[in-house]
């Protein structure tokens, strides 16, 4: 299963809401969608197959939704504000400059504001869940061999 990286907060543009739509409408999709291959329908009722990579990343946003989580659909090269990208890292705004002075992530200046683009956040956000991982797997590593010492 495909799964979209879901982005939750309001103030990017593109944000679908679990409650933008009702709930037997959201089941029915995704039935519809289990069913097998979907089509489009033209405006003269031609029928068009929905390629595969499209058809996953509707599944896995419709299923995102199903889950309460909101989903947002942007350009791969999207520009946010600094406030966006904070919320997305889930870091504050004061650290978020820290970082870029760090050069830990690019900016585009447009005109006296910077700005970020979209895949160098999630890029940036991917990094510092690695390393959460990374630093997890050795606490839990090291407290399997005091543990063992231990007995």
């Amino acid at each position: 299963m495909m799964r979209c990286s879901v982005v939750a907060t309001p103030l990017v543009p593109g944000t679908i809401t679990p409650d933008s739509m009702p709930p037997e409408q959201l089941e029915e999709l995704l039935a519809l969608l289990q069913a097998g291959e979907a089509r489009l329908v033209g405006p003269q009722g031609e029928e068009h197959l929905v390629p595969a990579p499209l058809y996953g990343l509707l599944k896995g946003l419709l299923d995102n939704l199903k889950r309460g989580e909101a989903v947002t659909v942007l350009p791969h090269d999207a520009l946010l504000t600094t406030q966006q990208a904070a919320q997305i890292l889930n870091v504050s705004r004061p650290y978020l400059y820290r970082l870029i002075e760090e050069h830990a992530v690019p900016v585009v200046q447009v005109g006296s504001h910077r700005r970020l683009r979209i895949h160098d956040v999630l890029q940036l956000r991917e990094q510092r869940q690695q390393v959460r991982r990374s630093a997890l797997d050795e606490l839990s590593d090291l407290g399997q061999e005091l543990q063992v010492e231990a007995v």
